[in-house]
This record gives C-alpha cells, structure tokens and sequence, in this order.
C-alpha cells in the first residue's frame, strides 16, 4: 500500500490525531460508498486489524483492509480548496446501475453536469 498526500493534509491530520490522543492512532481509508460525483473513500481513526495492509508516511500510519487495497489500490489524498481535501484510489469502483455519471445518478438534489 502507498499512500500520496500533500503536507497540508499530512498536518491536518497530525492535528487530528494531536486532539484525539483518547481514539486510536491510525489513519483508516475506505470506501464509504457513492454520491453524485462517483465513489467515495473516507479516512476515520480505528484500531489496526490483522486483515489490514498498512503504509507509513512521515509519521501517519495510514490502514486499509486487505480486500479493499488489492481492489482498489494506492490512495491519493489531492487538496481541492476551498472545499478542502479528497481521496482517490488507483482503481474506482464504478456504479453498476445503469446512469452515466454525469447524466443523471438518482441522488436528491443533483441535477447532473
């Protein structure tokens, strides 16, 4: 597992993690699922799993399950200011519900591209 991300979001993170010295000190990544925009992953403070890979990166300690890494692939965390930051994979899974992604997905409120 590799994980890419910018020092903005390397010291976001550390201050997360320096304000929540109670919650465990990893960084998880995961897909959290879709939205208008396509796949969506998510980072959450968890406890290290032996079904986990896991990738060091100037003093994060980043943790993904196995079977979503070998699926998925490398993370990249990207700054989008001013909304702020997004993580991406090597290999997105696709919405397999017959809608192009920018011609109509279903979500409440989206009105498409």
């Amino acid at each position: 597992m590799k994980v890419q991300a910018p020092q903005s979001a390397i010291n976001v993170l550390k201050e997360i993690l320096g304000n929540n010295q109670d919650k465990p000190q990893n960084v998880r990544v995961y897909f959290a699922g879709f939205a208008c925009s396509g796949a969506v992953f998510s980072l959450a403070l968890d406890e290290e799993k032996m079904s986990d890979t896991s990738f060091d990166l100037d003093g994060i300690h980043f943790i993904m399950d196995d079977n979503e890494y070998l699926t998925y692939g490398n993370v990249t965390i990207s700054e989008i200011p001013p909304q702020g930051f997004v993580v991406s994979v090597d290999n997105p899974p696709q919405r397999d519900n017959g809608y192009s992604e920018c011609g109509g997905s279903g979500c409440d409120g989206c009105s498409g591209c």
